[in-house]
């Protein structure tokens, strides 16, 4: 009986929601020097993901470009424009002061993101 009340209760913790489909294709790029403890941002499909990080002064962000095009990841105000990044394509910013940062891609302006230095 104790088996079968740890088994339904087990049951209850799981979501109902169903599975939703993998991310197609296989992203891979160089581990370069500055990338190894970054904060990764995805760039797949048009967009930045996830589209909002979070990091502490003095931590770095690295933005991988694992769609078919080359982007950008360009902050709105200047501080950082990375190069155009091909297909498997890294780059790596580092944040040195709190503050928020919105950014976008520069050949696709309708590709935005923001990273929260605290």
């Amino acid at each position: 009986m104790a088996a079968c009340l740890t088994a339904g209760a087990l049951a209850s913790c799981f979501s109902q929601r169903e599975a939703t489909a993998p991310i197609e294709g296989v992203c891979s790029f160089p581990v370069e020097e500055g990338v190894p403890g970054s904060t990764l941002v995805v760039i797949r499909g048009f967009a930045f993901g996830p589209g909002e990080v979070r990091v502490r002064a003095g931590q770095r962000v690295t933005w991988i470009n694992c769609d078919t095009d080359a982007h950008t990841s360009t902050a709105n105000a200047g501080a950082w424009a990375s190069p155009l990044l091909a297909p498997g394509d890294a780059f790596t910013q580092v944040f040195g002061a709190p503050g928020e940062f919105p950014y976008h891609c520069e050949p696709h302006p309708f590709m935005t993101g923001r990273v929260i230095v605290e």
